[in-house]
């Protein structure tokens, strides 16, 4: 807090010696209601399961919410209230406050919360000018350098609140932070600016300073979930995949981790007890082995026809009943004692066995490994880790390469998110020039050395202190985790490890640039406006199939520095006497883009960069477009006999087909009472940052009341 607070100090001791300034007090107080328009689920939304002794979960989810006035998320009051002060040597005094009520919002954003859109202590900043002419701002404000419709390029240094996407407009959406701002225009008419600034990120859906830090586990006793409905902004209309697949209550690794802890002690007491999956022959027993067996198999394979397991782990039945996810290795093989009965396993999980047969209405026998994780184990957890589809969609169809000895590494594993943003001695920096040429062209350059907006999570394994363990992957690519004095985690060592998703940001070089220039004709002039940022030591996720499929967490997904390229070019133009028309071509360029094989260790593996905002279980961690392309058309036209009211469009085409449109209409209906209307409708493919927002179409209707 010391940057904050020694600008607060500076801020309040030079209003205070102006105490007799001529202030001035203004406002406006306003109401925004708003209703689904299409019936569906939204991302974050989850069904409610059906599960128990005897019954099947359900693993098809219903629509969370249907269309039309009864499915109202949105009814947001607040205010945004101005104070002035003009002072005698013609220094001056700006504060804002927002006070924010939207008790229908899920709970994170119900109410006032600092640094994000809802921020009550909003705005608040001193202005003056030194004996050079250099005009100085200190206190918390907004530093706008760019000019681009509902994209953000040069202006980057104030975060965002991404919460309803795009819905609101920058002013609204973009987070007020403290800063020392100076600006000053020399002889020749060149504008220089500097500014310190106090770093802070953007806010999303999912990913937000509202995530609980607490631990998450499962009962160590009865091995069942204790973190039910665990999840960040649960029912949030304008969750994306992308923070989904980290915090959400269903498809969140956060919520998976500690269940996947529980699935592995049940395994473990599924085949004997804690420990017994440590044996060597598991390092050949592989998930996808376990799913493709059914019992009889299985209790062959544990008990019965001669099983063959070689001290490298590969497994077999002499009988051939075992299917080819075990090698056949009979080199330096154990013999296990054949029996006659094929249900003949642990009385534990031959009682798992039963009620899953049960309500299947098949033979013991022929249960699958499967349709145990479906049906006996899924149902006791409530995030999602199995399913019968034939899609790559739950949390084990990435992990058939794991082994059952790294499953005995997971016993009772943990999760926690922490925190780890920039302190109060940290500040962003930024520098710009602006001038205009003789020939009219508009330009500026800028360049920032800042923390970038977009939070990054680096995957961890801790102990109970802490302490950061060290993973070792074997040739039989069997994990295990070890601390500083060589002690195991998992299994029968009663040292549970703790699954750690450290939030942090990445210090980046950003190199700025704008211009734009009228060119005149005879009906009307055309504005062409250019925009591009270059980022060094940007980050984006990476997944690695390969390292996954093994069950290797903390490397399947990783944050790597990726250099990118981001540039708008536009065209302004009015038409039909008043209508303003602008169009734009945006291009987001990764210039490190990853796309290799992955894992060595795993035949047909991939690596490859992945989507901040859709990657999924659900799609496979959908690898990102190299260089992605957006269109955009915004109209805006008065109407009325005074111009009472304007109208205003902005249609978004994304590369992959992805489509958004907003249509927004203000309306003037006495000098202090104003009408809003706004439709924003989200279509095309599921797997696109608009497209996966469709069931999150709305209607909103609004009211403003000013107060001069």
């Amino acid at each position: 807090m010391q940057f904050k607070r020694k600008l607060l100090v500076a801020t309040i001791s030079v209003l205070a010696s102006n105490a007799y300034a001529n202030w001035t007090a203004s406002g406006a107080i306003k109401n925004e209601t708003a209703a689904f328009t299409k019936a569906g689920s939204t991302v974050s939304a989850r069904g409610k399961d059906t599960y128990g002794a005897g019954s099947v979960i359900l693993t098809d989810q219903a629509p969370s919410h249907k269309s039309g006035i009864n499915t109202v998320f949105k009814s947001e009051t607040s205010a945004r209230i101005f104070i002035n002060g003009e002072f005698n040597d013609g220094s001056s005094a700006h504060l804002e406050l927002r006070p924010v009520a939207n008790p229908v919002a899920v709970k994170e954003n119900a109410y006032n919360d600092s640094y994000t859109q809802r921020d009550y202590f909003r705005e608040a900043y001193y202005d003056f000018t030194t004996s050079d002419g250099t005009a100085v701002r200190i206190g918390k404000q907004q530093i706008v350098w760019g000019k681009a419709d509902g994209a953000k390029f040069m202006d980057m240094i104030n975060p965002t609140d991404y919460t309803e996407m795009a819905q609101n407009t920058m002013d609204e959406s973009r987070i007020p932070t403290w800063a020392i701002n100076a600006e000053k225009i020399l002889d020749n008419g060149t504008t220089i600016q500097a500014a310190i600034v106090q770093p802070k990120e953007n806010i999303f859906a999912g990913l937000n300073r509202g995530i609980d830090t607490k631990v998450r586990s499962v009962n160590v006793m009865t091995f069942e979930d204790i973190t039910l409905n665990d999840g960040t902004d649960t029912n949030h209309p304008f969750m994306l995949l992308g923070p989904d697949s980290i915090t959400g209550q269903f498809n969140g690794f956060l919520n998976i981790a500690p269940d996947l802890g529980g699935v592995a002690r049940r395994f473990a007491w599924g085949f004997g007890g804690i420990g017994e999956l440590s044996a060597p022959n598991m390092a050949g027993f592989t998930l996808d082995g376990f799913e493709a067996m059914t019992m009889e198999q299985m209790a062959e394979a544990m008990n019965g026809n001669t099983m063959l397991c070689a001290t490298n782990g590969a497994c077999s039945v002499s009988d051939g009943v075992v299917n080819a996810n075990f090698s056949v290795d009979t080199t330096d093989a154990t013999t296990i004692k054949a029996t006659t009965d094929y249900l003949d396993l642990p009385d534990n999980f031959e009682s798992a066995v039963l009620g899953v047969a049960t309500a299947l209405h098949i033979d013991p026998n022929a249960v699958t490994g499967a349709q145990m994780l479906a049906y006996g184990f899924q149902p006791y957890y409530n995030t999602n880790l199995a399913n019968l589809t034939s899609a790559q969609d739950s949390a084990f169809d990435y992990m058939g390469s794991a082994n059952f000895r790294t499953f005995n590494t997971f016993v009772n594993a943990k999760s926690q998110y922490v925190f780890n943003m920039p302190n109060d001695l940290d500040a962003d920096f930024a520098f710009k020039l602006s001038d205009t040429l003789n020939n009219g062209l508009n330009y500026s350059v800028g360049y920032t050395y800042a923390y970038d907006k977009n939070p990054i999570i680096d995957l961890s394994w801790r102990n109970d202190n802490g302490q950061e363990l060290t993973q070792i992957v074997d040739g039989y690519n069997t994990i295990t985790l070890h601390d500083n004095d060589v002690n195991l985690y998992g299994g029968a060592t009663n040292r549970p490890a703790t699954l750690r998703f450290e939030q942090s940001l990445a210090r980046t070089h950003n190199l700025a640039a704008g211009l734009d220039y009228s060119i005149d004709f005879e009906s009307s002039p055309v504005v062409i406006r250019a925009e591009g940022v270059y980022t060094k030591n940007a980050k984006q996720p990476v997944i690695d199939k390969g390292r996954l499929a093994i069950g290797d967490l903390i490397n399947g997904l990783t944050m790597q520095d990726q250099d990118r390229f981001k540039y708008v070019l536009g065209a302004d133009v009015t038409v039909l006497t008043d209508m303003m028309a602008s169009v734009q071509f945006i291009q987001e360029r990764n210039l490190d883009f990853i796309d290799t094989d992955g894992y060595s260790g795993v035949s047909g593996s991939k690596k490859y960069t992945t989507d901040y905002a859709t990657m999924h279980l659900s799609n496979g961690f959908q690898k990102a477009i190299e260089n992605k392309e957006f269109y955009s058309i915004f109209l805006s036209k008065p109407f009325g006999e005074s111009g009472e009211g304007r109208w205003n469009n902005i249609l978004m085409l994304e590369e992959g087909g992805g489509r958004w449109n907003r249509f927004d209409v203000e309306y003037s209906i006495s000098s202090d009472l104003i009408g809003t209307f706004e439709l924003n409708n989200y279509w095309g493919e599921r797997n696109t940052q608009f497209g996966q927002l469709e069931s999150s179409s709305n209607l909103q209707l609004g009211l403003k009341y000013l107060i001069e």
